[in-house]
């Protein structure tokens, strides 16, 4: 079956967290020896699905990677308990649904967690006086309450390692119409809208192209309907705060035949008034911690003054932040409101998004594997994706789309990789190291073009990467593994699990040979690099034994060398 297709059967089942790998690959559960199990991540769960199957098929191998999508938050939680009844989407909801085969077990949770996942990193006083919430799960009933706290058993497991899985784009995903490209315009139940932007009615990005203006003003609460043509702060080529119209950007794209490109700005998207409605994850997500960090990053610098509240809003410590409640409430206390409505995983999101005329004007924030043209259904469920423009397009004049001829820049692989450019390779195996957004400018860095007038020293490189082509909205998806592995809770033993996961992280890694990059770019993610002085031969010669290193995970067998060198106890269980 191709990747495709894997693609195709995951996303239209009947619910997009389904736990079912070997359903997809019509292999009979009995040829598989083994499972890796975890979860965490919806980012990461479509994709890391797909990639099992393709090792399972592909790769001859008898062991299955089974994935619970349970959010990012709970994904830290399974981890740090060490426990998969700990798996499920939430304090108060249920599980994820039961997978609908058997692998030595024949209900969930699963016999026991290999890994957690979340798109957010461990924060930093992880194994210093971090704890989290753990619950009692009741199975006939249905409902969890609260069972005191746990920290991160060091001495048991070892340090705690978190491996970047792939660069992950995260789309301003929006339900908003194909408009006539000899016109720019149609009408939907009574109202015009007008999107010059627009380039491309099923292309990545091609719905509409947003500007860093646009997008703080939309996420800010200074801007509520497409009908607006409000006052907005925007930033000049050479760093010189000023103010523009919501609606200039709407101009003509590159190669636009209705009008010359990067003029036309000005005509409200909407002739009448249409509410922005913002969808966003209400359960803990490592999607809003990426997308909290962009504009975080970003919409300060827009407004240095404070005049239209961005520094009040998003310079704080509370962002980045899984819980995007935490922007809302700065939004709210500023004296602004959002229009929004929370949905509970990222496929709830994309439904509540959709691609249908009743909810025209729905935006949010959603992985590139949500939306189209990565996800290839064509349920009323997928939205589209806007085009964002970057930093180095303010820095070379390109303020509005189709200006130079230039578009902004679609979340695609490519533009993926070329943010990721700006990062350095981890120092060290500390798990601190390893957290991509915590990579900074140094003293003393200014914006391109600015000379000294805009000072971004200390700001996460990500969204500011200084490449034509980087996406500026972009992180990736973490996994979360253990040093030390004993034998599993199911009997398994410690050296089973550890020879079964290591062989499936080289693969993932392209540490030997596979279809996992091409997989992975399916899904509109991008592998990490390969080859001498690369991620993955980072990730490889510090933790997965392709070099001597004593960060090796260790399956404990007694003696306490590599990863089992610090523990006093057995490992993972």
């Amino acid at each position: 079956m191709s990747a495709l297709s894997f693609s195709k059967a995951l996303r239209n089942g009947s619910s997009a967290l389904a736990l079912s790998t070997l359903a997809l690959i019509g292999a009979q559960p009995a040829l598989a020896t083994d499972g890796i199990f975890g979860g965490g991540s919806t980012l990461a769960s479509l994709a890391e699905r797909q990639l099992s199957a393709d090792y399972y098929t592909a790769s001859s191998s008898s062991v299955l990677l089974l994935y619970a999508g349970i959010g990012s938050g709970s994904g830290q939680r399974v981890y740090i308990s060490n426990d998969p009844s700990q798996g499920f989407r939430g304090a108060g909801l249920d599980p994820a649904a039961n997978p609908d085969y058997t692998l030595g077990f024949t209900s969930y949770p699963y016999p026991r967690i290999d890994f957690g996942a979340s798109d957010s990193p461990l924060p930093s006083n992880f194994v210093s006086g971090y704890t989290t919430t753990v619950y009692l799960w009741d199975q006939i009933n249905h409902t969890t309450a609260a069972n005191g706290s746990t920290s991160f058993p060091t001495a048991d497991v070892g340090d705690p390692i978190q491996l970047p899985l792939f660069e992950a784009p995260v789309a301003i995903a929006v339900n908003l119409p194909a408009v006539d490209q000899s016109t720019g315009t149609t009408t939907a139940g009574g109202t015009t809208w007008t999107i010059k932007s627009q380039f491309s009615t099923t292309a990545a990005g091609g719905r509409i192209q947003l500007s860093t203006a646009q997008v703080c003003a939309i996420f800010s609460g200074l801007v509520t309907d497409w009908n607006s043509t409000a006052t907005i702060p925007t930033l000049s080529s050479t760093g010189v705060a000023g103010t523009e119209g919501f609606a200039d950007a709407n101009t003509w794209h590159a190669a636009s035949t209705a009008g010359t490109p990067g003029t036309g700005g000005g005509t409200a998207y909407a002739s009448a008034s249409k509410q922005i409605k913002i969808v966003y994850r209400s359960d803990g997500s490592g999607t809003s911690f990426i997308f909290t960090n962009y504009l975080k990053t970003v919409c300060p610098l827009l407004d240095p003054s404070n005049t239209y509240g961005y520094v009040s809003i998003f310079s704080t410590s509370a962002l980045p932040n899984n819980n995007f409640t935490q922007l809302i409430n700065k939004v709210t206390a500023y004296g602004r409101s959002l229009n929004t409505t929370g949905a509970d995983g990222s496929d709830a999101v994309a439904a509540a998004i959709g691609n249908t005329s009743a909810n025209y004007g729905y935006i949010g924030y959603l992985s590139n594997d949500f939306v189209a043209p990565y996800n290839p259904s064509t349920a009323t469920t997928i939205p589209h994706a806007a085009s964002l423009q970057n930093d180095y397009q303010r820095s070379a004049g390109v303020t509005h789309p189709g200006v130079s001829s230039t578009n902004f820049i679609a979340a695609t692989p490519t533009s993926a990789d070329a943010a990721w450019g700006v990062l350095s390779l981890p120092a060290s195996a500390n798990f601190a190291d390893w957290n991509v957004y915590a990579q900074t400018f140094p003293a003393t860095t200014y914006l391109p073009g600015t000379g000294v007038w805009v000072d971004i020293t200390g700001r996460s490189k990500l969204p500011l990467a200084p490449a034509t082509g980087a996406y500026s909205l972009v992180g990736t998806a973490y996994l979360y593994v253990y040093s030390c592995y004993g034998d599993g809770r199911d009997s398994t033993p410690a050296a089973t699990r550890v020879s079964d996961l290591l062989g499936y992280l080289k693969w993932h890694y392209g540490l030997t040979a596979g279809n996992a990059a091409t997989i992975t770019a399916n899904n509109g993610f991008k592998a990490l690099s390969t080859g001498a002085g690369s991620w993955a031969q980072k990730i490889g010669d510090t933790y997965l034994g392709t070099a001597t290193s004593s960060a090796t995970i260790t399956a404990y067998d007694g003696f306490f060398i590599d990863g089992c060198a610090s523990v006093s106890g057995t490992g993972a269980q």
